[in-house]
């Protein structure tokens, strides 16, 4: 492929690299055999993966932990480890969390905030639900030094690629948002590849550019209509085969490659659709199995529709204490202790071990065990 992407600009010492607009051209992209037999697999499992959404118990409350679960992943990817528990802890913590959790817990942010911003406000794709997207994701302390919600005013180096000068990142991204939102010439999740492909060679923020241009393929997919919630995470295969994946970002610069880009790319969508579809179908069984307790053992007799409110609310906080399942069922602290113990006769709930007497925490620990779960 001889493909030319982009042009170099030598400015001092320093060689810049500005990307074409999208679609590629001189030759166009190609649908070859392989890519659309990859195409239609991805589709396939996109699909299915949709309809099964409908089924969730608590749609809104279950697809937390799918946004955390991406969180984590595409965190992972930049080197920013946290786990899951420690983020499904955090709400009872009356501590700081750590830095990484609150990157993980600012992108859960980030998501839901972009997602809305698509879906109930109509806004496109583009610099204003970027912009703020960024701006969640780098809320810290020391903000400053990564200027969240603000494209970069300096010169980076990302391996061998020292990205465009920064004068230019408002135009390219307004021709990146304008082949996002107006150009029909090639399919929505091919698309989206390549516009993740792209917003990675441009490089607009100091940083956070990875998990937002994760985030991006997300919201395209939700965009397009090809998702109806955030309920995918392509970055645990993205982080699976970490090296692989930035060789093919690479070789799209390097060598015009944007059809190995998208062969690569297609597998983790897929693969991805594939492991959140039969998650969701087993968290679908759970939940069925445990109203069935709630609904035929004689210990809930008397607290079956409060019992069932509960295991609503353990979908969303699955790591919870007594107080806090009473603000949530708006019940005394006693009732929601009762019910807990309740819980732990069961077999729903499982004490966590700590030191700690009060304010002691209990886990739904099928439900995060199916989180965990590699399929």
């Amino acid at each position: 492929m001889n493909r030319i992407t982009g042009t170099y600009e030598k400015l001092g010492p320093i060689e810049y690299f500005t990307p074409h607009p999208l679609p590629p051209h001189n030759p166009p992209f190609v649908m070859n055999e392989e890519i659309i037999a990859l195409y239609g697999a991805a589709m396939r499992q996109l699909g299915q993966l949709n309809e099964i959404t409908g089924r969730l118990p608590n749609e809104k409350r279950f697809i937390k932990a799918y946004v955390i679960k991406e969180a984590l992943l595409s965190s992972a990817i930049e080197g920013i480890h946290t786990t899951l528990l420690d983020v499904f802890t955090q709400p009872t913590m009356g501590s700081k969390p750590s830095k990484e959790t609150q990157l993980v817990l600012n992108y859960t942010k980030a998501l839901t905030i972009a997602c809305t911003m698509i879906k109930d406000d109509n806004l496109p794709i583009a610099s204003r639900v970027i912009l703020k997207a960024h701006k969640e994701l780098m809320h810290l302390d020391d903000e400053d030094k990564a200027t969240p919600g603000h494209y970069r005013k300096q010169a980076v180096r990302v391996g061998n690629l020292i990205p465009a000068q920064a004068q230019k990142i408002p135009v390219l991204m307004g021709d990146l948002a304008k082949f996002i939102n107006t150009d029909d010439s090639l399919p929505a999740l091919i698309k989206a590849g390549l516009a993740h492909v792209q917003f990675e060679t441009i490089h607009p923020f100091l940083d956070g550019n990875g998990r937002i241009g994760r985030l991006l393929i997300v919201l395209m997919l939700i965009d397009s209509k090809l998702l109806s919630t955030p309920i995918i995470y392509p970055s645990y295969y993205f982080k699976k085969y970490r090296y692989e994946y930035y060789i093919h970002l690479d070789r799209v610069r390097t060598h015009g490659d944007f059809e190995g880009w998208i062969k690569y790319y297609l597998t983790p969508i897929e693969q991805s659709s594939y492991d959140a579809y039969q998650r969701a179908k087993e968290i679908e069984l759970l939940d069925q199995a445990i109203k069935h307790i709630i609904s035929t053992d004689k210990i809930f007799n008397k607290i079956q529709k409060t019992a069932e409110q509960a295991l609503s609310i353990l979908f969303e906080f699955p790591l919870i204490n007594a107080t806090q399942l009473s603000v949530h069922l708006n019940k005394s602290y006693n009732t929601a202790n009762n019910l807990i113990k309740q819980f732990i006769s069961g077999g729903i709930l499982v004490s966590v071990e700590s030191q700690q007497k009060r304010n002691k925490l209990y886990q739904f620990k099928q439900y995060l065990n199916l989180l965990e779960k590699e399929y």
